[in-house]
């Protein structure tokens, strides 16, 4: 038998620093990938870091795309559920 539960979920501006710290510690694992040109005009790849990004920036990556969390900073939005 299932249950119905209610979770309260944050966006990342409503969390307190600690739990964004512990996020920005669990996406430290994972750069986002970018193109550039080095001087010689050849394409390389480099890396951005979440943790390298201002509080503006990491709000709108949140918010871009869709991350719930609860008050420790831990994702949840994969426990939600359309009714």
């Amino acid at each position: 038998m299932s249950k119905l539960i209610r979770i309260r979920a944050y966006e990342y501006q409503e969390l307190e620093d600690y739990a964004k710290d512990k996020f920005i510690n669990h996406m430290f694992d994972t750069p986002f990938e970018y193109e550039d040109e080095d001087e010689e005009g050849n394409t390389i790849i480099k890396y951005n870091y979440f943790a390298d990004m201002d509080l503006a920036e990491q709000i709108d990556f949140c918010e871009i795309n869709k991350y719930l969390f609860n008050k420790h900073g831990e994702l949840i939005g994969h426990l939600e559920e359309e009714a």
